[in-house]
């Protein structure tokens, strides 16, 4: 009678509180224009018209636009807009039925005091991966996609169940010797529910709106479009965007990179080249008159996609800064992302102590931890390092504006970084090679050594594989004139002796 989806969200909710004023749960639907039962792509193609008219870059009212884009944040997600639908903004803001993944709320044992009530009763849930490529979330794009599902057959409708009056069991009388027991079981005819009904396939087109910019994982919810239940809501159909692998483009964040040889004459005297854009338009980059372009080798994909940043490790410190909060956990990526992304971002939070399976977090800037650090048998200080000790190491050739769209603004674009490598040339005559001393810079590196004497070695480099030079260089006990047949065996020292 049932469906067959998997259960994928817990709904959350409960305010609690008697005599409170009713939330506004008018007002976000007001500012973007739309009914309260509008779908995810009404809300988000309406939030699309309006900044379009309103963005500050086109004249609009900075206000007006900050007001759409925080009731498009809440509306466009799933949790957020059934809180908002019960409990308005204070629903959302963290006030009493806020809920969600809290991470600091993982780490402190929740907070406020209050307890959370169920929300209505609503259907399994069912979630779809949707694979799309970069040029889908470059642009955006609708896709039709075709869903089957079951739903209660209007024509019968919902019945009490006759056999035990909607309680959904029934009782029967054992009679066992001189005593009368009652046995209470669940009811046949209606499977323990209470009522009986008829369920059918349905088949739907729903349209998939993929917003520009949105990141891999995004999750598009159609709400109430999976299986129907007799007494609640049916649950929701989810797609997860799947980003596929671009043939010549790597995406970090809004950012774009792509890998390109050059050769040694366009790092020195510049180059021009053409890309096609994943929109199907030519780019043409070209280096500034005079700019020679220098060659990192940083890799941005090593630092992770949320930007955190390295820690450094102190072991036996404290710091002795003021507290900021606490938490029971020595999960460190968790304690971490607390820091970088989750709700102690922007706290002015620089340093944490580990000590006795407690964490303390310290307020504070790096400069005043490091000052503040005192020694501590037991405790272990994470730091974050300085981002700017190492920036001009990490200083890539880019074209600024030329990324992706950015999901919280689809006007305002990411940059494209060139991962630029140096094609050399196998060898240069004598004559060029002396002509481009005279144009070059001087050589940083000379020797005044007469080769010719006795204690001076002079040897010319080649090209060698380190892994092979490392595996040669090994020490093992067996030399190659072992055999392991002889007295001794592989790993034995043999000693002969020879007659003259």
């Amino acid at each position: 009678m049932g469906g067959g989806f998997p259960f994928d969200e817990e709904q959350m909710g409960g305010m609690g509180g008697r005599g409170r004023k009713a939330a506004d749960t008018e007002k976000f639907y007001n500012v973007l224009g739309v009914e309260k039962n509008a779908t995810e792509q009404e809300i988000k193609k309406a939030y699309r018209k309006l900044a379009m008219k309103h963005h500050p870059d086109k004249g609009g009212d900075p206000d007006k636009f900050k007001e759409m884009t925080a009731a498009h944040t809440v509306l466009s997600d799933p949790e957020k807009r059934r809180n908002y639908d019960r409990f308005g903004e204070e629903g959302v803001d963290g006030g009493g039925g806020g809920g969600g993944d809290d991470l600091i709320s993982q780490m402190f044992g929740g907070g406020g005091g209050r307890q959370r009530q169920r929300g209505p009763k609503q259907g399994e849930s069912v979630q779809r991966p949707l694979p799309v490529t970069l040029e889908n979330l470059y642009s955006g794009v609708t896709k039709k996609l075709k869903i089957q599902r079951q739903t209660i057959d209007k024509s019968d409708g919902v019945k009490k169940c006759q056999a035990c009056g909607g309680k959904g069991a029934t009782i029967r009388t054992v009679r066992m010797g001189p005593m009368i027991q009652q046995m209470q079981a669940a009811c046949s005819q209606c499977e323990g529910q209470g009522y009986s009904y008829t369920m059918k396939r349905t088949s739907e087109i729903l349209e998939v709106n993929v917003p520009k910019g949105a990141k891999d994982g995004h999750k598009v919810v159609f709400h109430n479009k999976a299986d129907e239940i007799p007494d609640g809501d049916a649950g929701d159909v989810i797609f997860v965007l799947k980003e596929k692998e671009h043939d010549d483009f790597k995406r970090h964040g809004a950012d774009l990179y792509i890998k390109k040889k050059i050769s040694l004459v366009e790092a020195l005297c510049g180059f021009t080249m053409e890309l096609k854009k994943l929109d199907g338009r030519t780019l043409v980059i070209k280096t500034k008159p005079g700019q020679v372009t220098p060659i990192c080798t940083f890799d941005p994909f090593s630092q992770g996609e949320d930007g955190g940043g390295a820690w450094e490790t102190l072991e036996g410190y404290d710091c002795e800064l003021d507290d900021m909060a606490q938490a029971d956990s020595t999960d460190l990526d968790m304690l971490k992302k607390a820091v970088s992304k989750g709700q102690l971002k922007g706290k002015g939070i620089s340093c944490f102590v580990v000590q006795d399976g407690r964490t303390t977090f310290k307020q504070g800037t790096r400069a005043e931890a490091v000052a503040a650090k005192t020694k501590r048998s037991g405790a272990t200080m994470y730091i974050m390092e300085d981002e700017n000790a190492q920036k001009k190491e990490r200083m890539l050739v880019a074209v600024e504006g030329e990324g992706m769209p950015l999901a919280r603004d689809p006007f305002q674009f990411g940059n494209l970084f060139l991962q630029l490598e140096i094609e050399f040339p196998e060898e240069i005559s004598p004559e060029a090679q002396e002509a481009l001393k005279k144009v070059l810079p001087a050589a940083l590196n000379s020797s005044s050594a007469d080769e010719n004497a006795e204690e001076v070695d002079t040897h010319e480099v080649t090209m060698m594989d380190p892994i092979t030079s490392h595996k040669d260089g090994i020490y093992t006990t067996k030399e190659s004139f072992d055999d392991d047949d002889e007295e001794g065996g592989a790993g034995g020292q043999r000693v002969q002796c020879a007659q003259q």
